[in-house]
């Protein structure tokens, strides 16, 4: 008995989850990635290559002031995923300016050997505009 109450309350949760997620993603202009999990925004960009929301304002910030909660003051968020125009934030992270500086060199970009579905970027990996690589297999380019 035990075991079918977990499985059912797992299933139960698994359902929440992905209704929290169709919630959150309606309200904003995003397009979620299937193979990295990015939101993709959709709105309007800079010159950056960064999303802005209608006030004018960073869109990954809003969304992630949104969903999340304020951030600390001196930090500021980073994209753990490298991509400018992705606002899930689940894939920012509040850090320091240096911080931040330091994730941007080419070295710590490519230290990423192997998509999440364990194919050889060294073999499958392409380039992106904003700086990152995907898996051809996976994303079928």
């Amino acid at each position: 008995m035990g075991a079918a109450r977990a499985d059912w309350r797992r299933r139960d949760l698994a359902r929440l989850a992905r209704l929290v997620l169709a919630v959150s993603l309606s309200d904003w202009p995003v397009e979620r990635c299937s193979v990295y999990g990015c939101w993709l925004w959709h709105g309007r960009t800079d010159k950056d290559g960064y999303g802005r929301d209608d006030n004018n304002r960073l869109a990954h910030r809003a969304v992630y002031e949104a969903e999340v909660g304020q951030i600390p003051e001196g930090l500021e968020p980073d994209h753990n995923c490298r991509r400018r125009i992705c606002v899930f934030p689940g894939h920012l992270e509040p850090v320091t300016r240096r911080e931040n500086e330091r994730r941007k060199q080419w070295r710590y970009r490519i230290k990423r050997k192997a998509c999440p579905k364990g194919h050889s970027l060294f073999e499958y990996g392409r380039r992106t505009p904003e700086g990152g690589i995907i898996c051809r297999r996976c994303s079928g380019v």
